[in-house]
């Protein structure tokens, strides 16, 4: 989400980034880039040391791949075990990052202003305060 929002046109416009800023988000672009079924955030994954999120985008793409690309039997009517398998293994991974919990106080304010966030402004609406924030330069 993070990524998405510095990525997004009013606010890259308007903000100002250290060239340490800089270099972070273009890590997370790099990292979240999704040329080749997302091979970089696969390769993190794999090395990552949980607790860990995984990727909600990923996960529903790599299982809707699994489940609806690859038939429940086999041409003889034979069950697909190596499709049960690799739903087995999906799910280990999901497991396995759950494992090791968070070492993390809850706070009541962060819980507070998730709770009641409603306030979101469409593309266009977020143009136009960007401009009201720095005008954009009129052509000579």
């Amino acid at each position: 989400a993070v990524v998405s929002t510095q990525s997004t046109g009013a606010v890259r416009r308007v903000i100002s980034l250290t060239h340490k800023q800089e270099k972070i988000l273009d890590s997370s672009h790099s990292l979240m880039d999704s040329s080749d079924s997302h091979k970089n955030l696969r390769s993190a994954l794999r090395s990552a040391t949980p607790p860990l999120i995984p990727y909600l985008g990923l996960c529903v793409a790599d299982l809707t791949f699994l489940i609806h690309g690859n038939p429940d039997k086999l041409e003889g009517g034979e069950i697909n075990f190596t499709k049960r398998h690799l739903t087995y293994k999906f799910m280990d991974v999901v497991r396995r990052s759950q494992i090791t919990p968070y070492n993390i106080a809850p706070r009541d304010d962060v819980i507070t202003f998730f709770n009641n966030f409603s306030d979101h402004l469409e593309e266009e609406e977020m143009w136009r305060r960007s401009e009201d924030i720095k005008p954009r330069r009129r052509r000579g």
